[in-house]
């Protein structure tokens, strides 16, 4: 073998491993440098050296082996093939992390739907009625109430006497041991005791 010919094999096989070198150092670089790096950055740097570290050993064993043609045949090789793996694992994870990231907004949303029904007067309203034992109807004067309306308004809304909301209004008090609206708000917030907990 010409001394030029030995050059070219044993720049080839340079080439051969410094590219996947230069690959597992870009792959650190990303998933050390960044503010948040993603698991995939991680485990594609971890794949990069990896690779690097089997071009370096394999060039070696088969240059000492086969001889200088064979590690170059090699590093070209390995290089090719552990760059093209790397690229089709890194667009595999990083989808994966995507579809990962867009179920958790998803359950988030879901979350957040959740609390926002659990705080609606019906469902607050609903829960009282439960705490104090009240009637169906002493839980829609409460609702009413907790709306704003006056007792008037709840009279002409379920069709009754003003009398009627009295009465009822007065058994809902009584049940929930308050003497007005500001005390009602209270109670309501009692009956709640494993949200505000929470």
């Amino acid at each position: 073998m010409t001394e030029l010919t030995l050059l070219a094999t044993r720049g080839i096989v340079l080439i051969g491993v410094a590219l996947p070198f230069a690959a597992a150092c870009a792959s650190v670089v990303r998933a050390s440098y960044f503010d948040e790096p993603a698991r995939s950055d991680t485990l594609l740097a971890l794949y990069h050296l990896v690779a690097f570290a089997g071009a370096v050993v394999g060039s070696l064993a088969l240059g000492e082996a086969q001889g200088d043609a064979a590690a170059a045949l090699f590093a070209v090789a390995f290089c090719a093939g552990s760059l093209a793996v790397g690229a089709v694992l890194g667009r595999t994870w990083r989808a994966a992390e995507a579809a990962e990231a867009r179920a958790v907004e998803k359950l988030r949303a879901l979350v957040e739907r959740y609390r926002e029904s659990e705080s609606s007067p019906q469902t607050r309203c609903a829960r009282a009625a439960r705490a104090y034992g009240l009637t169906r109807r002493e839980e829609d004067m409460l609702l009413l109430i907790v709306e704003g309306r006056t007792q008037p308004e709840i009279a002409r809304e379920l069709y009754v006497s003003r009398d009627t909301v009295k009465t009822h209004v007065r058994n809902l008090y009584r049940k929930m041991g308050v003497s007005g609206k500001a005390e009602l708000v209270e109670a309501m917030s009692a009956a709640e005791p494993a949200r505000r907990l929470g």
